[in-house]
């Protein structure tokens, strides 16, 4: 890459940067994600908003303006658009909680983000709602009241364990989930008269909870509202077959518990680098990264830089040794596949899966990872010097300690670090400076040629032939001037034409001069201008290059700033994790003082009924104690 192009990528990342506080980032979820992610990527809430198309605005942009982006991005018309706010509800879900308001919408993105019922975030995530019409193309949304409710569905198949997002609905808070079977079995596939059974999933941390929920009961007295979910499945009659997770209770706490044990014991992250350089040349269809090993395992990256007969970006983890494989091998794996935005890490593209690798199905990934058009984009950090970086990340055994080694890229390959641009470039800039001091201590000539020119006339007396001598003479003592042009052209006429009082070879010289005199002087006259523009260069040169020196200077400067900080922010990302440890640990405690709270009512409300029989039975006794000691009494005044 040319010195150029370097220089203002770097400029334009130093802009990007300088301009960061005037900008902000939204996320827009859209039902496509949730297809996407839903029973793949995640199980529980709804989407994972790292892997959701970003937006970097200007915060002063009105949102009205920001919805004309979204409409070119996605094909959306504007007045087909409804947005809503998500909300972290107590119980640790994320949800879409409501829509925004006419009044909102008029706002500017920076309004709208630091809004005060809203979580403190440098990035504002909104869900995209579109509604389709008959012939599934974007209509204008329904005017939403109070009393209609927005609803995500999951389907859930006990034959296959597999669960999938299938739609949303808004119903009323007075109708009742019996009403919408028909909707649901259509959105399914099933047959109209279907039994389903339902379940509310409410939350999945510190404990799962997915309670059944009563079809003839209504939505308002099921306490549900909006950005619920509500995973359905096929009821089972007769329970013919035996499935080892029969319902969606069951599955979602077998997933819960396989994600704390891959989280927590035997499993560690390995990660792969591919650094992709010259991007855009690139000619082939398909490329491969290098071979890397994960516990014996050998794994490659396999990349269709103008996609695979698709316009998105398509990138899969594949097998490297497949084929000298046994015929029946398997190898499941649960991985990621990073693009990484090296302007920014935290919007860099993420999908996550998990695959059963087999002699057939040796490769596995994500045909449409992203845009094309959003790869390219200057504006977002994807390609960077025309050079792309993909990760792959696999969760695989931990192996005994003598035998861990980080699977790496091969030398050739290395790492990208924040610094590399500016390394790249002040290099080629050293190679520059000192290409330029070689070149100015060889120095260089520039050499002249000087003529003259023939004319004809009477031959001058002796006299005339002396004075036109000693005029030469003069006219020679200096470097050639226009002020002297017309007295040596006086001088050099007379003696050529001379015919005594000048050697053979004074004669010869003069002669020869003349006879090219105007073109001599006019060489003399354009050195002399072309020698002033020389001069003249070669001074800007040298300040350029004294700059040059100077800014190399500072960048030795700003590099050794950026090692000081870099270990600042270490210490300081050390402290925000133990900081971030303590905090969620507080939380935890926090949500098991619940549970026991919860318990120690239930406990309470237990023993204040039984408290509430033990006093009746002692006043009844109290009672009878009354009588038997008033019959006591009169006995004892009688007899006694």
């Amino acid at each position: 890459m040319s010195l150029m192009k370097i220089l203002e990528e770097v400029e334009e990342q130093r802009k990007y940067k300088a301009q960061a506080h005037l900008h902000t980032i939204i996320k827009v979820a859209r039902e496509e994600d949730l297809v996407d992610q839903i029973g793949k990527d995640i199980y529980f809430d709804l989407v994972d908003h790292d892997k959701v198309r970003s937006f970097r605005i200007q915060k002063q942009m009105p949102f009205s303006l920001f919805k004309e982006e979204v409409a070119r991005e996605f094909g959306v018309p504007v007045q087909c658009q409804r947005f809503w706010f998500w909300a972290k509800r107590q119980n640790c879900t994320y949800r879409p909680y409501r829509p925004l308001t006419p009044q909102e919408e008029a706002q500017s993105v920076g309004q709208l983000r630091e809004m005060p019922n809203k979580a403190s975030n440098a990035k504002l995530k909104l869900f995209l709602e579109v509604e389709l019409g008959l012939v599934q193309v974007p209509v204008s949304p329904h005017k939403k009241s109070e009393e209609d409710i927005l609803i995500f569905f999951k389907l859930y198949n006990p034959e296959k364990g597999e669960l999938r997002y299938v739609g949303r609905l808004f119903v009323k808070t007075y109708g009742r989930p019996i009403e919408i079977l028909p909707r649901l079995n259509e959105m399914a596939g099933f047959n109209q008269d279907e039994e389903l059974v339902l379940f509310e999933e409410i939350k999945f941390e510190p404990c799962l909870m997915c309670e059944h929920l009563d079809k003839e009961t209504s939505f308002r007295a099921s306490q549900i509202e909006d950005g619920d979910i509500i995973c359905f499945q096929k009821a089972q009659i007769g329970n013919e077959v035996e499935f080892r997770y029969p319902d969606v209770p069951s599955f979602l706490e077998y997933m819960r518990n396989r994600q704390h044990v891959m989280e927590e014991q035997s499993f560690t992250l390995w990660k792969y680098t591919w650094k992709i350089t010259n991007f855009t040349g690139l000619t082939q269809k398909k490329y491969y990264s290098e071979v890397f090993t994960l516990s014996n395992n050998a794994w490659r990256i396999l990349i269709f830089p103008k996609g695979s007969n698709t316009d998105h970006l398509s990138i899969y983890l594949d097998v490297a040794d497949s084929e000298r494989l046994p015929s029946r091998w398997s190898r499941n794996a649960h991985f990621k596949l990073i693009l990484i935005d090296q302007n920014n890490y935290g919007n860099s593209r993420i999908r996550e899966m998990e695959h059963n690798f087999t002699a057939r199905e040796s490769l596995s990934g994500f045909t449409s990872f992203m845009l094309l058009s959003e790869v390219h984009d200057s504006r977002n950090g994807y390609l960077v010097n025309n050079t792309l970086m993909v990760v792959a990340e696999i969760l695989g055994p931990q192996l005994p300690a003598e035998n861990i080694r980080l699977s790496e890229p091969p030398a050739n390959i290395p790492h990208a670090t924040p610094t590399d641009t500016f390394n790249t470039y002040f290099s080629n800039l050293d190679e520059f400076i000192n290409i330029a001091e070689s070149s100015a201590a060889r120095g260089g000539s520039y050499p002249s040629n000087q003529t003259g020119a023939l004319s004809t006339s009477e031959a001058p007396t002796l006299e005339e032939v002396k004075k036109a001598r000693l005029s030469l003479k003069e006219c020679l003592s200096d470097v050639f001037k226009l002020n002297i042009k017309d007295r040596l052209a006086e001088a050099v006429s007379t003696l050529s034409i001379a015919k005594s009082g000048l050697s053979w070879d004074q004669q010869k010289s003069v002669k020869a001069f003349w006879a090219n005199f105007d073109e001599f002087t006019s060489d003399f006259l354009t050195f002399e201008r072309d020698n002033f523009e020389f001069e003249m260069q070669k001074l800007l040169k040298d300040q350029k290059f004294a700059t040059m020196k100077k800014i190399q200077e500072t960048h030795g400067l700003y590099k050794q700033l950026l090692g000081d900080l870099t270990e600042e922010e270490e210490e300081l990302n050390k402290k925000l994790e133990e900081v971030s440890s303590r905090r969620e640990k507080l939380i935890s405690d926090w949500e098991n003082l619940m549970v026991e709270s919860e318990k120690a009512k239930s406990g309470y409300r237990d023993q204040e009924k039984k408290a509430a029989e033990a006093e009746e039975t002692k006043r009844i006794a109290e009672e009878r104690m009354s009588r038997s000691t008033t019959a006591w009494s009169n006995l004892k005044m009688h007899f006694g």
